[in-house]
C-alpha cells in the first residue's frame, strides 16, 4: 500500500501561485464569452491548510482542490457550463507547463507532467458548485461517464467542521500534530480512488475530535 509524505511549503507555494493565475485567466475568459457566468474560487480542504501530500517515490506528485463557486443568480445547466470552462481552461494552460484539462468525473482535472520520466509533478480539481438553498447542502456537477450524461449533484456541507477544529484548538495541546498524524493514516489506509484529500481531511478532524472529546468525558451539544 501507498505510504505518503508531506510536501513543503517552498515546493508547493509557487504552484498554488501559478493555478491561482490560470482560475483569473479563466474568470475573464468566461465574463468575456458570457458576462452572467462569473465565479469566486476557493482553495478547499487539506491544501488550504498547508497539509499537502504525495506518495514517497511514487509518480503522481500532489495535488490541490478548488471548489469554482457559480454566481447563484442563474440556473445553469450543468453540461453547457462544465464544458464551457474546459474550454477556457483549455485556453488559460496555453504556454504553462500543464497539460490539456480533462473531464473527470466530479472536477476539471490539470496536470503538470515530467514526461522523461513518466510522472506526473503536480495536479489540480477544479470542483464546479452551486450553494444551495438548504443550509446543510450544496449542488456540485457530476459527470456520469456511463450514462453519457451532466447533472447536479447534491453533497451535505462537512458537519460543524469549523466548532469541531475551534474545540481542538481551544482544548487540545498539540491539535495540530494529532490531526496531521490522523490525516496521513488516512491517506495510508485508503482505498476509495474517488475520495478527494480534501474529503480525508475533514475525516480527520472528526476523527480526533471524537476521539478527544470522548477522552475528556466532554459532550459538546452542537455536535449531537
Amino acid at each position: 500500500m501507498a505510504k505518503y509524505e508531506y510536501v513543503t511549503k517552498n515546493e508547493y507555494a509557487p504552484v498554488r501561485v501559478k493555478l491561482e493565475k490560470i482560475i483569473h485567466k479563466v474568470q475573464l475568459l468566461a465574463k468575456k464569452d458570457d458576462k452572467d457566468l462569473t465565479f469566486q474560487f476557493k482553495l478547499v480542504g487539506s491544501g488550504s491548510r498547508h497539509l499537502i501530500t504525495r506518495v514517497k517515490g511514487g509518480n503522481s506528485g500532489f495535488d490541490f482542490d478548488y471548489n469554482l463557486i457559480l454566481n447563484p443568480n442563474y440556473s445553469w445547466k450543468a453540461k453547457e457550463v462544465k464544458l464551457a470552462l474546459m474550454r477556457y481552461f483549455a485556453e488559460a494552460v496555453k504556454d504553462t507547463e500543464f497539460d490539456n484539462p480533462e473531464d473527470s468525473t466530479t472536477s476539471i482535472t490539470i496536470k503538470a507532467k515530467d514526461t522523461k520520466k513518466s510522472r506526473i509533478l503536480y495536479s489540480c480539481d477544479f470542483a464546479i458548485v452551486s450553494y444551495s438553498d438548504e443550509e446543510d447542502l450544496y449542488k456540485y456537477i457530476r459527470h456520469d461517464k456511463k450514462n453519457k450524461v451532466y447533472k447536479w449533484d447534491n453533497r451535505k456541507f462537512t458537519h460543524r467542521y469549523d466548532e469541531k477544529l475551534n474545540w481542538l484548538k481551544e482544548n487540545i495541546r498539540n491539535y495540530w500534530n494529532i490531526i496531521k498524524e490522523e490525516y496521513i493514516k488516512l491517506k495510508n489506509n485508503n482505498n476509495d480512488l474517488d475520495k478527494h484529500s480534501f474529503q480525508l481531511y475533514y475525516e480527520a478532524v472528526s476523527n480526533v475530535y471524537d476521539h478527544q472529546s470522548r477522552n475528556i468525558g466532554f459532550v459538546y451539544s452542537l455536535f449531537c
